[in-house]
């Protein structure tokens, strides 16, 4: 048997079937899954407790994202389940209950972190040594990526996200939320019983959040764009007035932290539904018909035949039983526009996201040139044809710069960031194939005489990648292409406006950029897995911009 075949073995006969073993495993899903969701939240909840009692704020994060993978293998374990072994938790305190969740739920999170390292090995981007001795699976990062870029992008990501967050009428919501506060009936928990649930529709708040999903949930489409079953603009409505209770109820925990410690029976209690009790209050809470609803509810609901699914995505878990249960605390802090685009392009909904992403790309090209086209002594081509020895090329956006004597050729690439390991190693090809193509660009360019009018002759020649949103994937030494997020080059080309407008002031702003990274240190990390234990590569931060 050769080394891959031991470990596909591995794989197969221990690390697939490992949950079996995890005692919560044996009780019923409509059991298990609330109090994963219980545990998750009140972890969360903990964040800057954990962070006051020294822990890294980065860590906690990615510790915290890994969990709600974790969440995700759980449950599909559980829905697959034949046949439980309890069903009656009447012998169980409640405490049991939550250890026995928190146990079941750690090893999900582990089997998430190793799965991600079986992904990439399988597709070759890893290499693994097995050994039976020592019962021991090593992963080996490959030699010539830039990692420290990963968790850069990370960091970069997070922060643009924070803005947008930030950006939400938070003032006005707390104000009614402490008019709301009243009606809530400390002495009968949960919270959700005693919140009436359509009163957000007339809230101050409601139309300046609406106004803000307009920004960021497919900004680049009219409200009419149909999604077969609802439209944008009902897409909008239903994650702007759900937002603002699910937050309601997440910033009543934080008020009831504060005051009351953080073991309080209202905190992180999932919502528990059937199918049609949910589909009516999302009517409610929305104002939408039931059957619009329904449609967003389904593209949302978290589907277990799709191993790389999250629910991080699909945040409406639907049990075997005919049971939904959502938590208000995930749900609010999910970013809308990766949650919507990552549903649409898991479920049936592809098809119609496909169709509509020319149009998508089309308009944030145009943003881009719009950005570049008031640099004083530029002059943009947006998708200019070009022909050179019978061949013609069409690059996204040509800035040529006669006083400087110099060109920068881009492409844009509209990726949204990835949640699994092969969508890692899918982003990390086109990125290779982007920078391939750029220099392919660059070459034809330097023998070209003219663009439009003006005689491009021993011009310096540029490239750049332009990418929707920061990835958080591997970059090649081999791409020497920069890359960067569109944000970030709008901010880039705003900070040179002011001046010269040089391309070559641009570049040299860009590679700067690089030597001011964060510095991440690799350690190594190890996992068990009953007698064996897998051994991966992890970084932490060792210096901060």
């Amino acid at each position: 048997m050769t080394e891959q075949q031991k470990i596909r073995k591995f794989e197969s006969d221990i690390l697939d079937i490992a949950h079996i073993n995890y005692e919560f495993y044996q009780y019923s899903e409509d059991v298990v899954i609330p109090y994963l969701l219980q545990v998750y939240g009140d972890t969360e909840r903990h964040r800057d407790n954990l962070i006051a009692n020294g822990q890294d704020a980065q860590n906690v994060s990615i510790y915290l994202s890994n969990m709600i993978h974790g969440i995700g293998h759980c449950i599909r374990w559980m829905l697959k389940q034949n046949q439980p072994l309890y069903r009656d938790i009447s012998d169980e305190s409640p405490r049991q209950l939550q250890e026995m969740a928190a146990d079941f739920l750690g090893w999900g999170t582990g089997y998430h972190m190793i799965a991600q390292e079986f992904v990439t090995w399988s597709r070759g981007i890893k290499t693994a040594i097995f050994s039976e001795e020592n019962k021991t699976i090593t992963f080996f990062n490959p030699e010539g990526y830039n990692y420290s870029s990963v968790y850069d992008n990370q960091l970069l990501y997070v922060k643009q996200m924070q803005v947008v967050y930030y950006s939400y009428p938070h003032k006005e919501m707390e104000s009614e939320y402490e008019e709301w506060l009243k009606d809530i009936d400390f002495s009968s928990p949960p919270i959700a019983n005693h919140i009436d649930w359509d009163r957000g529709r007339d809230s101050k708040s409601y139309p300046l959040l609406y106004r803000k999903m307009c920004e960021i949930l497919f900004p680049e489409l009219e409200e009419c764009t149909e999604f077969d079953g609802y439209n944008l603009r009902q897409l909008r409505q239903f994650y702007a007035l759900f937002f603002l209770n699910f937050h309601f109820i997440r910033w009543t925990e934080a008020v009831l932290d504060s005051k009351s410690g953080k073991n309080l029976s209202f905190g992180s209690n999932p919502l528990y539904l059937s199918t049609t009790q949910f589909e009516n209050l999302a009517s409610t809470i929305t104002g939408l018909p039931k059957k619009v609803a329904a449609a967003i509810i389904n593209d949302l609901t978290f589907n277990p035949n799709t191993f790389h699914t999250s629910v991080s995505i699909q945040p409406f878990i639907l049990s075997s039983s005919g049971t939904y249960y959502i938590l208000p605390n995930l749900f609010s802090q999910l970013e809308p526009s990766r949650m919507i685009l990552g549903a649409l392009n898991k479920g049936s909904k592809k098809k119609i996201y496909d169709k509509l992403i020319n149009l998508i790309e089309k308009c944030n090209l145009n943003e881009l040139y719009n950005s570049v086209k008031d640099v004083s002594s530029w002059t943009p081509y947006l998708e200019k044809m070009v022909k050179f020895g019978g061949k013609q090329i069409h690059p996204d956006l040509i800035l040529v710069n006669s006083d400087d004597r110099c060109i920068c050729i881009i492409d844009y690439k509209h990726f949204i960031g990835p949640i699994s390991a092969s969508e890692v190693d899918y982003k990390m090809n086109e990125l290779k194939k982007g920078s391939i193509q750029i220099k392919n660009y660059i070459e034809l360019f330097r023998k070209l005489s003219k663009i439009g009018t003006t005689n491009i002759e021993g011009f310096a020649t540029y490239g750049l990648l332009i990418t929707h949103k920061p990835l958080p994937v591997p970059i090649s030494d081999n791409i020497d292409i920069p890359i960067l997020d569109m944000l970030t080059f709008k901010q880039k080309i705003a900070s040179i406006k002011d001046g010269k407008g040089s391309i070559n002031e641009l570049m040299r702003i860009i590679e700067d950029d690089k030597n001011h990274e964060n510095v991440f240190t690799p350690f190594e990390n190890e996992i068990k897995v009953g007698e064996w234990k897998i051994i991966r590569s992890q970084h932490k931060i060792t210096q901060s911009e």
